[in-house]
């Protein structure tokens, strides 16, 4: 594993101090070039230690996904809006190469469109359907040692508080988009609610949700318990739901508000205490400007401007760096920003969180999708030999570690924990599990 260059680190760093000229040389500076030499000797003669890896066919209509330290394979069984397809799950090998071992195979609906693949308390979430043909989404509850089925219902998964399983969205009415809570071993209802045209937003508590909150057309606000669904608070903040309203948004203990005020396609954020609902301040943002939770911080984002950053809990100004645009993620009291190139590949730096201060620049990056907002980042870089540079984009280090060149990946690159899949030149999906 190699290390990225970042050539100058900015900022009033002092240098360190020349170091003491030795005390003798002669012999005990042969002695000790002689040991060197010898531990480079012996390194070189090491094997090298690749990663464990794998190979899955491709094919028509196939698709591979990589959860829990598992892949999933899916063929079409019976294609259109209510086909099926074949799901089988492979345990990963430990060395480089080696063989894929099947676990279970079973059938799961959704014979084209969404194929979504999540586990979470010892059983495996599968989503699909929602095709070119329309047709319900619906998710499967497979147990995750066997395949077993457990209960299948309209919707996508989740996972809340006290073992239950928030599904959304797959209702047949198009106007209703309904809001349900199960039991994730068993699948029986525990909470529902009908929404309107409405926003829906999740308070998380790690991987789960903790509280929910519902604003319907009309604009009043209701917050939930996720767990029970018992109506914490509820408010009518008026201008939060006029006809201009436009996203809903949680950034720790505030919930912002997004509505159309009307001047020059400008929108207005107005902020709440999710402990009470009370107004908290309003910010008008331009056509051009975004905002949203950077660590324990608001980023605005602006072509023109640049990055700034908020106290959440005053609207205050905390800093300014004209030279970035976009927030990524937040570690370790760092910031990962980009340059917004709206391209593919973009220009990487690490920030200090608490002055905006450009720690270092890690070059350009194609990002790779994970799984959760908490996993490894990593990222693409594709060599003048066409193959694909794969680097750990760590902020908290403000460093980009490179692991290794894959020569064959053509595309679709994403990532779960430290797992990596990639579709291949060849049409096979190439898998490998990064080392830390």
């Amino acid at each position: 594993m190699s290390v990225i260059d970042l050539g100058e680190l900015r900022g009033d760093v002092e240098p360190d101090p020349p170091p003491r000229p030795p005390r003798a040389v002669g012999r005990p500076l042969r002695v000790a070039l002689a040991g060197a030499v010898a531990l480079l000797a012996l390194a070189s003669s090491a094997p090298l230690v690749r990663p464990a890896s794998a190979v899955v066919d491709g094919g028509l209509g196939r698709e591979v996904r990589v959860a829990g330290g598992r892949l999933y394979v899916a063929d079409q069984e019976m294609p259109g809006a209510g086909g099926t397809r074949g799901v089988t799950a492979y345990a990963t090998p430990a060395g480089a190469g080696g063989a894929l071992r099947p676990l279970w195979r079973t059938s799961v609906p959704g014979g084209e469109g969404l194929f979504q693949v999540l586990e979470h308390g010892g059983f495996v979430l599968i989503t699909g359907g929602g095709g070119r043909d329309g047709g319900m989404v619906e998710t499967v509850a497979l147990d995750a040692a066997t395949g077993r089925h457990r209960w299948r219902q309209p919707g996508f998964p989740v996972p809340t508080i006290g073992g239950g399983l928030l599904l959304f969205g797959g209702g047949d009415d198009e106007t209703v988009d309904p809001l349900r809570v199960v039991d994730l071993p068993s699948g029986r209802p525990r909470w529902s609610a009908p929404m309107h045209r409405g926003r829906t937003v999740y308070d998380h508590r790690s991987a789960e949700v903790d509280r929910v909150v519902l604003i319907p057309e009309s604009g009043r606000i209701e917050v939930r318990d996720a767990g029970s669904g018992a109506v914490v608070l509820t408010s009518d903040p008026g201008r939060g739901g006029s006809p201009g309203y436009q996203g809903v948004g949680l950034a720790g203990e505030l919930l912002l508000v997004t509505a159309n005020n009307g001047v020059d396609g400008s929108r207005r954020v107005t902020a709440y205490g999710l402990a009470a609902l009370d107004r908290r301040w309003e910010l008008d943002l331009s056509p051009d400007e975004y905002l949203e939770e950077c660590g324990d911080l608001l980023c605005v984002g602006s072509r023109e401007a640049g990055l700034s950053a908020l106290d959440p809990a005053t609207r205050r100004p905390r800093w300014v760096n004209p030279r970035w645009q976009r927030f990524v993620a937040a570690r370790g009291g760092r910031l990962l920003v980009a340059a917004d190139d709206r391209v593919a590949a973009v220009e990487l730096a690490v920030l200090d969180a608490a002055t905006g201060r450009t720690i270092a620049e890690l070059g350009r990056w194609e990002l790779m999708p994970n799984q959760g907002q908490d996993e490894p980042l990593f990222g693409g870089r594709r060599t003048r030999e066409g193959g694909l540079l794969v680097a750990e984009l760590d902020p908290a280090g403000a460093v980009a570690r490179w692991f290794d060149v894959l020569p064959d990946v053509v595309e679709d690159c994403y990532s779960s924990g430290r797992d990596l899949l990639c579709r291949r030149a060849n049409g096979t999906y190439g898998w490998r599990r990064l080392p830390r």
